[in-house]
C-alpha cells in the first residue's frame, strides 16, 4: 500500500465496487450538482456560491446530504460566511440541518428539522414546472403548488437568533410557531404558546 504524506487535489470521488460515487470531496471550482435517479434535478443550484465542502450519495448514486462553507467579501468590506452540515430525507431533502450564516455580523445559527413530502424530489421539481407553464390563473396556480409542496416545512429550531436571542421553537405541521422559548439579548427568559395565527395564548412568566 502506498503512502503519501501530502496530497493536494481539488476534487476527490470516493466510490464502492460498483463504481457508484458515495463520497465527494470538492472546491468551489468543482461543485458538484444535485444529482438523484442518476440525472441533475436543479441545473445550476449552488454554482453562484463560492463554497467547498463534502457531499454524501447512497447506494444508488443519489445526494442524501452534505457539509458546505464558504465566505465572499466585496471591495467595501461587507462580508458573508455560511456553513451547512445536512442529511436529507430519501429522494427528498434534507430534513435535518446544523448551519451558521454571518452576514457582516448578524449572525444566526442552530439545528433545525424538517418534513418533507412524500413525493420523491424530481417528481415534484417536474410538477412544479408543468404548473408554472400551465394556463392556470394566480390564484390557481398558488393553491396547485401548495398542495403538491403539502408537508413541505420547518418543524422545529433550537440556536440563536440575529436578535442574540437563544431560542427553541417548535412549529406544527403547516410551519407555524407554536411554541417558543426564549433568553432573549438582555438574558430575560419567557416561554410562549402561540394558535394557528401567531397569537401568543399563554406566556410564561404571565404580563
Amino acid at each position: 500500500m502506498e503512502e503519501y504524506k501530502n496530497i493536494n487535489v481539488e476534487n476527490i470521488k470516493i466510490v464502492d465496487k460498483n463504481g457508484t460515487v458515495r463520497i465527494r470531496l470538492f472546491n468551489n471550482d468543482h461543485i458538484p450538482p444535485a444529482i438523484m435517479d442518476g440525472k441533475d434535478i436543479l441545473p445550476g443550484h449552488r454554482q453562484e456560491d463560492p463554497i467547498a465542502g463534502l457531499m454524501f450519495y447512497n447506494g444508488e448514486g443519489d445526494e442524501c446530504g452534505g457539509l458546505i462553507f464558504g465566505s465572499k467579501k466585496d471591495d467595501e468590506g461587507n462580508y458573508e460566511s455560511y456553513a451547512s452540515l445536512t442529511f436529507d430525507q430519501y429522494k427528498q431533502d434534507q430534513v435535518v440541518q446544523m448551519h451558521y450564516i454571518d452576514e457582516n455580523g448578524q449572525r444566526h445559527y442552530g439545528f433545525s428539522v424538517y418534513d418533507r413530502p412524500n413525493m420523491p424530489l424530481p417528481e415534484l421539481i417536474e410538477r412544479t414546472r408543468d404548473i408554472q407553464n400551465s394556463d392556470l390563473t394566480d390564484e390557481e396556480l398558488e393553491k396547485e403548488l401548495e398542495t403538491i409542496w403539502k408537508g413541505n416545512t420547518s418543524r422545529a429550531f433550537m440556536g440563536k437568533n440575529s436578535k442574540g436571542e437563544v431560542t427553541v421553537q417548535l412549529s406544527d405541521s403547516k410551519g407555524k410557531p407554536r411554541i417558543r422559548m426564549v433568553v432573549d439579548e438582555n438574558d430575560i427568559p419567557r416561554m410562549e404558546f402561540l394558535d394557528g395565527d401567531g397569537n401568543v395564548t399563554y406566556k410564561i412568566p404571565p404580563e
